[in-house]
């Protein structure tokens, strides 16, 4: 009996550590980031660091294909299409409001999400690009 449960106390732990819940990843630091469903702090645009306190950001949410986020001044939203690294932004339209201090990186980042062709994700980052080229850096945050 003691052999037997040794045996399932081991299948049991295996199972765990094949296929760890979603509470355990938060415990230990491990968490898979997924295209949809992350909030993307924009962290770099054309390869400047964005150093402004309320970072633009991005979500996708996939049942409705819409892209909603913010400029660093004005709320933005979209749709997109993306099929494996593939990813177009399109009809992107933003609130009007006029920040001085952000306004130019909001009316670039803007700019740059018409151009994207496709992205990747390392780590806990989400890399623009065009062409190959790497237009925006992101880093998911909760």
């Amino acid at each position: 009996m003691k052999k037997l449960r040794s045996y399932s106390i081991f299948i049991v732990v295996v199972f765990a550590a094949c296929k760890p819940s979603d509470k355990l990843n938060k415990v230990v630091g491990i968490t898979k980031v997924t295209l949809e469903n992350t909030r993307w702090a924009l962290i770099e645009l054309d390869a400047q660091a964005i150093t402004f306190e309320n970072k633009p950001y991005l979500m996708f949410a996939p049942k409705s294909m819409v892209v909603n986020g913010f400029g660093g001044c004005n709320q933005l939203a979209g749709s997109y299409q993306s099929s494996a690294q593939k990813l177009k932004l399109n009809n992107i339209a933003a609130t009007r409001i006029y920040c001085p201090e952000t306004m130019q990186t909001e009316i670039d980042f803007l700019q740059r999400l018409q151009q994207i062709t496709n992205f990747r994700i390392e780590g806990h980052e989400l890399i623009l690009l065009y062409d190959n080229i790497v237009v925006a850096r992101f880093r998911a945050v909760n």
